[in-house]
């Protein structure tokens, strides 16, 4: 059956760049925009077989929502994942998204994400919307792929790409989230999760990007 990638997110192997730092307050309109530091984690499985998964040339863009009211915010989200293999691997999985909190502290752990509630995301196909009051945390997914040729009959989801080999990678570019109803602080951060399977162990690697305030 047919499938459709209902985000714009490009597979690709093999990517190469920079991790830049930093983020950057714009003067319009309480506006912020800039780089952020991605991440970069290493695992090797029981069996022996390492995992390398790296974020980078990852960068945000905020601006007050059009209806310009102050409980509202609008993001928009770049960024490259490459994901390296090694041993008896043969490729793998990711599951690729931003953790969005009001008045939420996500901190600096690796963990961190207990009892988020992801109910919150929207349709595929579309910008996502919702709406977060204070203490309240959601997900947001950047790769959200589904069946048919029309997504008001589809049969099912998958949050994830697979690749085949010792390299694979997602490339998401502009993808768009509002948020309401936040009076307070809204941070969120990256989260990238990549499955990877041998004959003798399924593991899961879990980076996480580093909290950034979204106003």
């Amino acid at each position: 059956m047919k499938k459709n990638i209902t985000r714009r997110v490009v597979a690709a192997a093999g990517l190469t760049g920079a991790v830049a730092m930093g983020l950057t307050s714009l003067a319009a309109g309480g506006a912020t925009a800039g780089p952020l530091p991605g991440g970069t984690v290493t695992r090797t499985l029981v069996d022996g077989t390492p995992v390398t998964v790296t974020l980078f040339d990852e960068y945000v863009n905020v601006q007050r929502a059009v209806s310009n009211v102050p409980t509202s915010r609008e993001v928009w989200l770049s960024g490259k994942i490459k994901v390296t293999v090694g041993g008896k691997a043969e490729g793998g999985s990711v599951n690729a998204g931003y953790l969005v909190g009001c008045q939420v502290n996500f901190g600096a752990s690796a963990g961190g994400d207990a009892g988020i509630d992801s109910s919150g995301t929207g349709a595929a196909g579309g910008s996502a919307g919702f709406t977060l009051g204070p203490g309240q945390a959601t997900y947001f997914p950047i790769i959200e792929t589904t069946s048919g040729t029309d997504t008001a009959y589809e049969d099912y989801h998958v949050n994830s790409y697979s690749f085949k080999g010792k390299k694979g990678g997602v490339v998401y570019s502009q993808e768009k989230f509002g948020l309401d109803g936040c009076a307070g602080y809204a941070s969120a951060k990256a989260k990238v999760k990549v499955t990877v399977s041998t004959d003798a162990v399924k593991g899961v690697i879990t980076l996480y990007g580093k909290p950034f305030s979204i106003g």
